[in-house]
């Protein structure tokens, strides 16, 4: 019998570890993760390409040694940032337009995801949502209106991020991302989106 507390605290450990280790691997994405967004994608190649551009201006000692890797990582490096930034051109996109905080970056709605880019960033809220709408500016009349999607809360207010929308009957008519405090009623600001 004493064997079974034993058991019952090792059993529960491993569970909270367990969840630990998921919670922490959703809060951390992999670079695979992260590159399934193409606004990130778009920024990661394209960085990585004007390193390599960099290194080759300056005639960097380490091109010696392994120019035909180098030569290769920044062809395919190209590649992917154009594909990047064509997988956007099937989406409908728009910056942020700050109204009651500081709110800047891109979102892109594709497919049946919201994408938030590298650069966004904002403040944080008591319980800050975004929404997807089919009204062009929420500051003009009530909002949330009867068309708005609640997307869910922020997962950070910084950095790249994606959020699924579902199906929707006419998706080419939501053409607002809206960041809304639902705890404080106050619009943060919004990203009126085209193509």
């Amino acid at each position: 019998m004493k064997r079974t507390p034993a058991l019952f605290f090792l059993a529960t450990t491993c569970l909270l570890l367990s969840a630990c280790g998921e919670q922490e691997a959703q809060a951390n994405p992999s670079r695979a993760a992260l590159l399934k967004n193409p606004l990130y994608a778009e920024r990661y190649w394209d960085n990585m390409v004007d390193l390599l551009v960099e290194l080759a201006i300056q005639n960097d000692p380490i091109l010696a040694e392994k120019q035909s890797v180098l030569d290769k990582w920044r062809e395919e490096g190209l590649k992917e940032a154009q594909d990047a930034t064509g997988t956007q051109r099937g989406g409908t996109i728009g910056p942020f337009i700050p109204v009651k905080a500081n709110v800047r970056g891109e979102a892109l709605y594709l497919g049946d995801t919201v994408y938030l880019g590298p650069e966004f960033e904002t403040v944080g809220g008591p319980s800050l949502h975004l929404y997807l709408t089919t009204i062009a500016d929420p500051r003009e009349g009530t909002f949330p209106d009867e068309t708005s999607i609640d997307l869910g809360e922020l997962a950070t207010p910084y950095s790249a991020q994606q959020y699924l929308v579902g199906e929707v009957e006419n998706p080419v008519q939501y053409r607002t991302v809206v960041l809304w405090d639902t705890r404080l009623g106050l619009l943060y600001g919004f990203a009126q989106l085209a193509k």
